[in-house]
């Protein structure tokens, strides 16, 4: 019975925050709640919200607040996979895209979804020796089997197009080396028309 009990709760709703959380009890002044309430009419998410937007939030540090798989919401009901890539720093198949320091999106081979992501994960798993990695890898396998089973959510995979800025040395380098391999191909171009039979002509020698 108990272990049914532990498996009814592992089942149960997802985390609303995508990280551990913990139960608190709380009294508030009434404008404190009406104010709260205006951010975000879930108590819990406007106080994590007023938190993360606090001055000494950031002056944390980014690895012990930031969770190791979120889902990043980029709009309307639109959200991407998001994991810490400080510790996650490759999975098979998947790229991780930068989007600062420490967090980065996951990005799919073409033709693959979430449960290729799962795989790639326990593939990663076999592999990872370092604990703090192991333990982010379990809890992004976590957090997508909670995901994949949550009927409010829906995956889809998009392809995306990443433009790199280059540093402006090696920019002007680049430039070079393709407006001398123009200008080589242009030469072996008029080379060999200078030196080709044009069609429809027949060169006959004299002997």
């Amino acid at each position: 019975m108990k272990s049914d009990a532990a498996e009814r709760r592992r089942r149960g709703r997802p985390s609303k925050f995508g990280r551990p959380s913990q139960l608190v009890a709380l009294t508030l002044p009434l404008d404190v709640v009406r104010g709260l309430r205006k951010i975000d009419r879930d108590l819990a998410r406007a106080i994590v919200r007023v938190f993360e937007g606090a001055p000494n939030a950031a002056d944390e540090s980014s690895e012990d607040l930031q969770p190791d798989a979120e889902l990043l919401k980029i709009a309307d009901r639109r959200s991407l996979i998001v994991v810490n890539s400080v510790i996650i720093r490759s999975l098979p198949g998947v790229a991780i895209v930068p989007l600062d320091g420490t967090r980065g999106f996951l990005a799919l081979e073409p033709g693959r979804g979430v449960s290729d992501l799962e795989l790639a994960v326990i593939d990663r798993l076999d592999d990872a020796v370092q604990a703090r990695e192991r333990q982010a890898l379990e809890q992004l396998r976590r957090q997508l089997k909670t995901w994949r089973r949550e009927p409010t959510l829906r995956f889809h995979g998009r392809a995306i197009i990443v433009v790199e800025t280059l540093a402006a040395s090696r920019a002007r380098a680049d430039g070079t080396t393709a407006r001398a391999g123009a200008r080589k191909r242009g030469n072996q171009r008029r080379r060999s028309a200078a030196g080709a039979t044009p069609r429809g002509q027949l060169l006959v020698d004299a002997s």
